[in-house]
C-alpha cells in the first residue's frame, strides 16, 4: 500500500537509521532534533539504502543541490537575478563562475540561460546559486548558448534525468542534439535542423503520459511519423487487412 505525505509530516519513524544513508527528494532533515519531514506532498519511497518522495507537481520547491535552468532577469550589486519557477527570486553571484575574478566578471544579459547549481534555499528568501563546484570548475554549468528553453512538469524533469529512462538514449540513436534537464521543470534544447528539433519537443513534452515500459515503441512511432512512414500499428494492420 502507497503511503501518502503531507508537507511537514513526521517521517523519522518511517525511515530506519540503520539501512538509509541517503535522504532522497522531497525529505528535509530539521536541524537540532534530526527529525525527517515531508517538504511536499507527495508518495513516500524506498529503495535499497535511498529513501525520497515522489512528487508530482508543476511548482518547484529548491532543494540544496539542484541542478536548474535559470532565466537571467537583471542584477543589483554584485548578483543576477535569475527566474527559476520559484516564488522567490534566485540570485547567483558574479564570482560564482569558473574563472570569474573581480575583474574579469561574466557579461550576461537579461534573457540568457544559466544552468547553475542551487548552494542555498532559505523559507521566504531568496535561493542563491553557484555555476561551480567545491573545487571551483564549472563541469557543464554556465551560460547556455543558443538553443531554446520550455517547460515541462518537475516530474517528467526528473524522469529524464532518472538513469532508468530510455527516452532520450532513444532519441540520440535517430537525431543530434544537446539537451540540459533542470530540475525545476525546465528543458534547454538545441540542434541545427528546426524540424527535427519540433519533433523532438514534441515526443518529450507527451513522453509524460506514457509508461516507463512503451517508451520504446511510442519513440519508434513517433519518429516513423515524423520522417513521413506508417507506425509500426499500422504496417501489422495492413499486412492483416492483405491477408484476410
Amino acid at each position: 500500500m502507497s503511503l501518502i505525505c503531507l508537507p511537514g509530516e513526521d517521517l523519522t519513524g518511517r525511515i530506519p537509521k540503520e539501512n538509509t544513508k541517503i535522504i532522497g527528494y522531497g525529505i528535509a532533515r530539521v536541524p537540532d532534533t534530526e527529525a525527517l519531514v515531508a517538504r511536499q506532498p507527495g508518495i513516500f519511497k524506498k529503495e535499497g539504502e535511498k529513501c525520497w518522495l515522489s512528487v508530482h507537481s508543476k511548482r518547484y520547491v529548491a532543494e540544496k543541490g539542484d541542478r536548474v535552468l535559470g532565466i537571467v532577469t537583471g542584477s543589483a550589486g554584485d548578483y543576477y537575478k535569475l527566474e527559476i519557477g520559484t516564488p522567490e527570486n534566485a540570485v547567483i553571484s558574479f564570482l560564482a563562475f569558473e574563472g570569474a575574478t573581480k575583474r574579469n566578471r561574466p557579461d550576461l544579459k537579461i534573457g540568457d540561460v544559466i544552468y547553475a547549481q542551487v548552494m542555498d534555499e532559505f523559507a521566504h528568501a531568496d535561493v542563491e546559486l553557484t555555476c561551480v563546484d567545491a573545487v571551483s570548475r564549472a563541469r557543464g554549468m554556465g551560460l547556455l548558448s543558443g538553443g531554446f528553453l520550455f517547460k515541462v512538469s518537475c516530474n517528467l524533469a526528473r524522469r529524464l534525468l532518472s538513469t532508468h529512462s530510455q527516452l532520450l538514449k532513444l532519441l540520440g540513436k535517430d537525431y543530434k542534439f544537446e539537451i540540459t534537464v533542470g530540475l525545476n521543470g525546465r528543458v534547454w534544447l538545441k540542434g541545427s535542423v528546426h524540424r527535427d528539433i519540433i519533433t523532438i519537443y514534441n515526443i518529450i513534452k507527451w513522453s509524460e503520459y506514457v509508461l516507463e515500459s512503451d517508451i520504446p515503441g511510442y519513440v519508434e512511432d513517433e519518429i516513423r511519423k515524423a520522417k513521413g512512414f506508417p507506425t509500426v500499428g499500422e504496417v501489422s494492420e495492413g499486412a492483416n487487412m492483405e491477408t484476410n
